[in-house]
């Protein structure tokens, strides 16, 4: 009975990253590389209450929080930093305009 609570409760969480905006969408990821001539705009930070079982939601919360933030100033690329779960996701990434 525990296990199936557990279960139901991770598949309800499963579905509760939030949908990037459609400018959002645009901003791809990338690695140094690909960005080596494109103009370096800022660091973003993002961050999500998720975490625990939840943790891949809060994940892509924390991403979408990223992306939401460099769209808003015209980024095209993000290179992550860090991406982490636990019981509190956050992430972070470099901004580029390609």
């Amino acid at each position: 009975m525990r296990n199936a609570v557990l279960v139901s409760a991770f598949l309800v969480c499963a579905g509760c990253a939030a949908t990037p905006s459609k400018e959002a969408a645009q901003v791809r990821d990338a690695d140094e590389k690909a960005v080596a001539s494109c103009q370096y705009l800022q660091d973003f930070d993002g961050n999500s209450g998720w975490g625990g079982l939840a943790q891949g939601a809060g994940m892509d919360n924390a991403r979408n929080e990223v992306r939401e933030k460099a769209a808003k100033i015209g980024a095209t690329h993000l290179v992550w930093i860090n991406v982490h779960g636990g019981y509190s996701a956050n992430a972070t990434a470099h901004a580029y305009k390609c």
